[in-house]
């Protein structure tokens, strides 16, 4: 990646590492978690029993940032779909968990169903520029009966990518491991090749939860990479100062860091932060606004500072509907993720500040990551180029069509070229059917969906499979 964007010197990254350690170590935060509790007092930290709320040295942060790899790898079933989150490498992926989705053939807003989690991964699984998947909505047809077990299950059954998955409880990540080593032959195959990342999260401000950070042991404690992403809100569970909310999105984080490496030293960890600001008209977190961009650079650049790979946003909107609004906040939100260097780039497919998911979404969202990634690659300035031989052989008046420069160049990419945007004349569009961008793309959401079957995992692993699905089932009755 040639352009890249900046929001920070080093001097102002320094400040909001030294204000995270301040925060760390003056304020603390809530650990509900008995096990958590126990790994941080045995190590040395300000635990109070009564509140919970525990105080970090700076030198357990400082060791912990040292212990972390600085790069993790991410696998797909099929190898060619691994991807390497490291400085400069950047992926884009589905968003996950919205209550409703906008139905493939009704195009009406609808409950999320678990259909529609497998309907989606075979999507993103067929598009070029996603590269992870996530569950686009929740499994609300099974609820209380083992849900989470049931997304993942629709996920990795629907794609040959790699996966971000969410867990609800420790049994349901346990039987996440389950199935993933069920795919991989076993749970050594399974570390080597880790086809998931899962995600945890703290709850703003400085709270780390007890059912996500038993989540984050019982990772750690196979050896498996985990993702920790804070989600404050600037002016609501976060201070309205973007320094001020980044700031504390990152010690909140590092909060999950330090517990991971204490519960397995060398942890594969993934720092992430999806903050934004709480609208103040609407109470509304805003994915839409561009102060959510400027959040994902500053945190973007704090964690290349770490050299650890970094979750961040891109690709989202607050529209109800595929609109202008959309497609402008989705790019507006996209580009900024690209030239920061954004290693995974989450919520493609997301309407309505994240309650709806969207098909037409993922398929421009394919388009727009493919559009970012040509201006993060920039231009080449040299004598070939420069073309001054072949301007000098073409001559005032002549054309450059039939050049071999011209043939040439293109074939190596030189002009980006749309598969969604109508560069057509009015009269050609017109007698194509004059579709609007709406139509060609549910046309394009149609086609996948009729045509687009990843390859099927054998039966013998669908048949033991569907065995933890049916006791998480039984269990969460």
């Amino acid at each position: 990646m040639k352009a890249r964007i900046t929001l920070l010197d080093r001097d102002e990254i320094y400040q909001i590492h030294l204000a995270t350690l301040e925060i760390l170590e003056r304020t603390g935060t809530t650990v509900n978690s008995s096990r958590a509790l126990k790994i941080l007092t045995d190590a040395g930290a300000y635990v109070d029993p009564k509140t919970k709320i525990v105080k970090f040295p700076s030198y357990m942060v400082e060791e912990a940032l040292r212990n972390a790899p600085k790069r993790v790898v991410l696998c797909g079933r099929d190898p060619k779909n691994d991807i390497r989150l490291e400085d400069g490498r950047v992926y884009f992926g589905l968003g996950s968990t919205t209550p409703n989705v906008i139905d493939p053939e009704s195009w009406e807003r609808r409950p999320g169903r678990k259909e529609y989690i497998a309907k989606a991964a075979r999507l993103a699984d067929a598009l070029p520029s996603i590269k992870f998947v996530e569950q686009l909505c929740l499994a609300l047809d099974y609820v209380n009966r083992g849900q989470d077990v049931h997304e993942f299950e629709a996920v990795i059954t629907n794609t040959l990518k790699p996966i971000v998955a969410i867990a609800y409880s420790s049994e349901g990540v346990r039987d996440f491991i389950r199935i993933a080593s069920i795919v991989s032959g076993g749970i050594d195959n399974l570390r080597k090749r880790p086809l998931m990342l899962v995600y945890s999260e703290p709850v703003s401000p400085l709270q780390n939860d007890e059912k996500y950070t038993d989540i984050l042991i019982e990772v750690v404690k196979e050896g498996l990479p985990v993702l920790y992403g804070a989600i404050a809100q600037a002016g609501a569970t976060g201070p309205v100062t973007l320094a001020g909310t980044v700031a504390q999105s990152n010690a909140e984080v590092l909060a999950g860091l330090v517990i991971a490496q204490l519960a397995r030293k060398g942890t594969p960890f993934v720092h992430g932060v999806v903050s934004s600001i709480m609208d103040q008209r609407t109470s509304v977190m805003s994915y839409g606004a561009p102060e959510f961009a400027l959040i994902n650079v500053m945190c973007a650049q704090l964690t290349q500072y770490y050299g650890l790979p970094y979750f961040g946003t891109g690709g989202t909107t607050d529209s109800k509907a595929v609109d202008g609004q959309a497609v402008c906040e989705a790019m507006m939100t996209a580009l900024p993720a690209v030239l920061c260097g954004t290693n995974l780039i989450h919520d493609i497919g997301y309407l309505e500040s994240a309650m709806t998911g969207s098909f037409e979404m993922i398929v421009i969202g394919n388009e727009i990551a493919d559009m970012c990634f040509r201006i993060a690659r920039g231009v080449s300035v040299d004598d070939d180029t420069l073309a001054t031989d072949v301007i000098a052989n073409v001559g005032p008046g002549g054309q450059f069509l039939a050049q071999k420069h011209t043939i040439k160049h293109l074939q190596l990419g030189e002009h980006w070229m749309p598969s969604l945007l109508d560069r057509a004349r009015f009269e050609t569009w017109s007698k194509a059917g004059a579709k609007d961008f709406t139509a060609r793309v549910r046309t394009k959401v149609e086609k996948i969906l009729r045509e687009h079957f990843p390859e099927p995992l054998p039966k013998d692993v669908t048949s033991n499979i569907s065995s933890v699905l049916e006791e998480a089932t039984k269990r969460s009755i």
